[in-house]
């Protein structure tokens, strides 16, 4: 279950990273508001994930 954070936070790293934001230059505000959304949903997920698999102990 470690390893989906880790992901999480490498993944943040790159989507909000310097390399890939120059990309978007003139879109910048729409790359945001959708890598902002990928990322809360990928953090729902991973929570609904840990919450199914918890066994109470």
């Amino acid at each position: 279950m470690k390893d989906i954070w880790i992901f999480l936070f490498t993944l943040g790293i790159v989507l909000f990273g310097w390399p890939i934001i120059s990309i978007f230059g003139q879109n910048i505000s729409t790359y945001f508001f959708l890598a902002w959304i990928v990322f809360i949903f990928f953090i729902f997920i991973a929570t609904r994930y840990r919450d199914e698999g918890d066994d109470g102990g």
